[in-house]
């Protein structure tokens, strides 16, 4: 009885060891490019970090048209190492300058067999602050109105989940108030304005760019 409780023990002790998982080490270029939401093209000056949750943290900054490469990798096959293009998020909450203003970043995970793969991890950079001024006053008649919408609809293609326009509405205040927002997606805008004026109705269609941690306005006759 002891002896079959030993070969028990060591038949056990073979089939953990068969299974325990073989690991295999290649070299690779990790190569990629950091993928704008808001533009459909690659991002430049951006930090992007590999890891393998084993203890490795390297780090490059992306080329002009968003290209990044760590080059000569050992990649393990060990499902252990949990490889990762990490490029850090930002709130953006209280910022006043670029240095602080608002990004999206990622983590986009890949595998030994992926390691080869053209890797385009995905990031929405954003502005600080976009307001709007007024050129000159209505009459003021109450019956005057101004509807304004705004939209980026490169952004709202590539994240469709994400609010698609934001919209302002005045009526016959002279002058009207300024607004402004901060912390949306960078990108080209287009602008719907539609006007009631001493019942006078005129639309116009324009177009502004707002770029990563921009501070801009944009002036409406009214």
């Amino acid at each position: 009885m002891k002896n079959l409780i030993i070969v028990c023990i060591l038949i056990g002790c073979f089939i953990v060891s068969c299974k325990k998982e073989k690991d295999s080490i290649t070299q690779h270029d990790i190569k990629g490019m950091v993928f704008n939401n808001c533009t459909d093209s690659g991002l430049a000056n951006v930090t992007v970090f590999l890891q393998d949750g084993q203890g490795l943290n390297l780090s490059t900054v992306s080329g002009a048209n968003g290209s990044f490469n760590f080059n000569n990798m050992q990649i393990h096959s060990n499902t252990k190492y949990e490889y990762v293009i990490y490029i850090p998020s930002k709130s953006g909450t209280n910022a006043s300058t670029f240095e602080y203003c608002g990004f999206d970043g990622t983590r986009m995970y890949f595998n030994h067999d992926e390691a080869d793969f053209f890797l385009k991890p995905r990031v929405t950079p954003r502005f600080l602050f976009f307001g709007f001024t007024y050129g000159n006053s209505s009459t003021g008649n109450p019956n005057d109105s101004i509807n304004i919408i705004y939209y980026q609809p490169i952004f709202h293609k590539n994240v469709p989940d994400y609010p698609y326009s934001l919209n302002a509405k005045f009526f016959g205040t002279s002058p009207p108030p300024i607004g402004k927002i901060g912390g949306y997606p960078m990108g080209k805008y287009i602008i719907d304005i539609d006007k009631w004026v001493n019942n006078v109705h005129t639309t116009k269609k324009d177009s502004v760019y707002l770029g990563w941690g921009a501070n801009a306005s944009y002036t409406i006759n009214w």
